[in-house]
C-alpha cells in the first residue's frame, strides 16, 4: 500500500515529526521521542518504524493542554 492510500484510508495525510514540530511550535523531541510522546500523551502514529501525526488531532491535543493547565491555575 502506498503512501497516498494510506491518506486517502485515514481520512486525512500524516506529517512527520519535522513537520508537526514546525507547524506547531512543538520541540522536536518531545514528538521523536517515545518516553516523552508518551509522558505528554500526544496522539501519533506508527507506520513501521515511522512516526506520524495527524494535524487536527495534534491540534486538538494542544487545546485539551492549554485547557488543562488554565483550569489548574485557577484553583
Amino acid at each position: 500500500m502506498n503512501t497516498s492510500n494510506l491518506n486517502h484510508l485515514l481520512g486525512e495525510q500524516l506529517i512527520d515529526v519535522r513537520q508537526a514540530a514546525l507547524m506547531f511550535n512543538l520541540p522536536s523531541y518531545w514528538l521523536s521521542q517515545a518516553k516523552e510522546r508518551q509522558a505528554r500523551r500526544i496522539p501519533h502514529y506508527r507506520v513501521g518504524k515511522l512516526v506520524r501525526f495527524k494535524p487536527n488531532e495534534l491540534e486538538a491535543w494542544i487545546a485539551g493542554q492549554q485547557t488543562t493547565h488554565e483550569g489548574a491555575a485557577d484553583a
